[in-house]
């Protein structure tokens, strides 16, 4: 049983993704279904225009390279790009989401050209929920649950990056291992719940100081790491000197009620024959371990 010619047109409408029938000028020839405004903006104003009049010219740029990539190798295309309302020009005020969405794209060369251009079908899945699960599934793997600082494993990818660089470039990068002075006492005493609190403070402290490139860790326990590019080791002294008294007069503020809470630090450079950054980081723990032996709430 075939399906009714005067049917199609309501078939195409009726579609839960929009697809856009493409030129390769990049000229919107027809645009179907995606009537969802959860999901979608209506795309009928868009026929008869062009990418470039409609989109920025970065993002027109690309999906012009990608229907002629499609036509020219005669094959499905299958993309991903962000894209949001206020981007394309007559949607900036269209019923829909207002949010920055993800789509993939499936573009697929037509058979026959259309009003003597060669031209493309492309449907567009929102695909933003997924792209959300998987982001927050990603800074899961990389992010401290307690601090919402990074975690070891980041870290440790970090310092590899870092090392090689330093290597190939000569670019010096210090590390400076802390630890938190009678993180016990202070478990013990006031609780756990406390005892998170003043970790929790410590890495809103670091963040709040550091440089974009810098990276502050949770090692585990009551120990970060920071990772600190393009910066010698008296550099680095400075910067684990203003991280010292800035925890110090934080918490101080923060926890009025209990003792002062202090930090020791170890600092070590990349070295000119380290062969992995496990070179630093030992020369930083080493170090920290000294800040201890010599009494705590110091730098070594």
């Amino acid at each position: 049983m075939s399906l009714p010619a005067d049917l199609l047109p309501a078939v195409l409408d009726a579609l839960p993704d929009p697809l856009f029938i493409l030129s390769e000028s990049g000229r919107y020839l027809a645009v179907y279904g995606g009537n969802d405004p959860g999901y979608y903006h209506d795309g009928r104003t868009l026929v008869g225009q062009t990418v470039e009049d409609l989109l920025p010219a970065d993002k027109a740029s690309q999906v012009l390279d990608q229907i002629r990539q499609s036509l020219s190798e005669n094959r499905l295309l299958k993309v991903e790009y962000p894209l949001a309302a206020h981007e394309v020009k007559g949607l900036e005020s269209a019923d829909g989401p207002r949010e920055m969405l993800w789509f993939e794209g499936h573009i697929q060369p037509l058979a026959e050209p259309v009003n003597g251009e060669r031209a493309v079908v492309w449907v567009a899945r929102n695909i933003t929920p997924r792209r959300d699960l998987e982001e927050k599934l990603r800074r899961a793997s990389v992010i401290d649950p307690l601090t919402g600082v990074f975690n070891r494993r980041k870290l440790l990818e970090v310092l590899a990056e870092r090392f090689g660089e330093h290597r190939r470039y000569g670019e010096p990068c210090a590390v400076v291992m802390i630890d938190v002075d009678h993180f016990k006492r202070v478990n013990d005493q006031y609780g756990h719940s406390v005892g998170d609190e003043v970790l929790i403070a410590i890495a809103e402290i670091g963040r709040g100081m550091l440089r974009e490139n810098d990276l502050l860790s949770r090692f585990g326990g009551e120990e970060f790491v920071l990772v600190l590019p393009q910066t010698d080791l008296d550099d680095a002294r400075q910067v684990a000197e203003r991280f010292r008294r800035a925890v110090i007069e934080g918490l101080a503020t923060h926890f009025p009620d209990i003792p002062p809470v202090t930090i020791s630090q170890g600092v070590a450079a990349m070295r000119e024959g380290d062969t992995s950054h496990e070179g630093a980081l030992h020369r930083a723990d080493q170090a920290l371990y000294e800040a201890k032996r010599q009494g705590r709430n110091r730098i070594v």
